[in-house]
């Protein structure tokens, strides 16, 4: 029945993009809420001749 597998076709493809929806909100307050990380720039230094 052609009218069957297009609404399963449909319910599983909004039901797809329903979970990665839900999983994008989700990490997205997971990072807001987490503590925020503390990121330390390298502290370059600059190479120096040999012969000095």
């Amino acid at each position: 029945m052609p009218q069957l597998d297009t609404i399963y076709i449909l319910m599983t493809h909004l039901w797809a993009w329903l979970m990665l929806y839900l999983t994008t909100q989700k990490i997205k307050t997971f990072i807001m809420t987490s503590h925020p990380m503390i990121y330390h720039k390298p502290n370059k230094q600059t190479p120096t001749p040999t012969w000095l």
